[in-house]
């Protein structure tokens, strides 16, 4: 059985996926709020070790809370280091096939303010872009590594997702901060599960 926790990207990426899957994300969860309590938000306690279990968090870290964490005086890198190395160890409490994905590129503030008006309530944008898109790129460089090396799957085809400039092509997205058209994710994914699953 697969079984998907993380954000609203976890939904939103693995919409109409034609495998049979249990869906066991909540919005808004962190990647920090994962790593510093030690727990994987409904997490199933009857997975299997022949069980897959992927997890998709990050874009919310990405967006604003590591700038707010390098506002308060805290260095860029140990800041991701940090947030990337307390995750995997709660990760690691769990016995099964894991698939690790990447976060998803940012979404240019101007291509949410264009459609939804100045960014003034609680969904925030932290830091200009091209921080954002730095940050993003250095949490998927650590996702990668620390994958290998405890022999995770890590499972990225946001590149197809992304503008030249590390942002989330606008024409693809919900244009808010998901995948509007997720069918290139999906084939990825299927041609990854023909591997792993057998």
């Amino acid at each position: 059985m697969i079984y998907i926790y993380g954000d609203s990207h976890a939904r939103f990426s693995f919409r109409n996926l034609k495998l049979d899957y249990n869906d066991l994300h909540r919005s808004s969860i962190t990647m920090f709020r994962i790593g510093r309590d030690g727990i994987v938000i409904n997490y199933n306690k009857d997975i299997q070790k022949d069980d897959i279990v992927i997890l998709s968090y990050g874009e919310v870290d990405c967006r604003c809370h590591i700038q707010r964490q390098i506002d308060l005086g805290n260095n860029e890198d140990d800041v991701i280091n940090d947030l990337v190395c307390n995750y995997f160890n709660t990760i690691k409490q769990i016995d099964a096939k894991i698939i690790i994905v990447g976060v998803i590129p940012p979404t240019k503030q101007t291509d949410y303010e264009t459609i939804h008006g100045p960014i003034l309530h609680e969904f925030p944008f932290v830091g200009s872009d091209e921080n954002r898109v730095r940050y993003t790129k250095k949490v998927n460089k650590l996702l990668e590594e620390l994958s290998n090396i405890n022999h995770y799957t890590y499972f990225n085809p946001y590149y197809y997702y992304e503008r030249p400039d590390g942002t989330l092509k606008h024409e693809l997205s919900d244009s808010i901060v998901h995948l509007g058209d997720n069918s290139f994710f999906l084939e990825k994914f299927i041609e990854l599960y023909t591997k792993i699953s057998v």
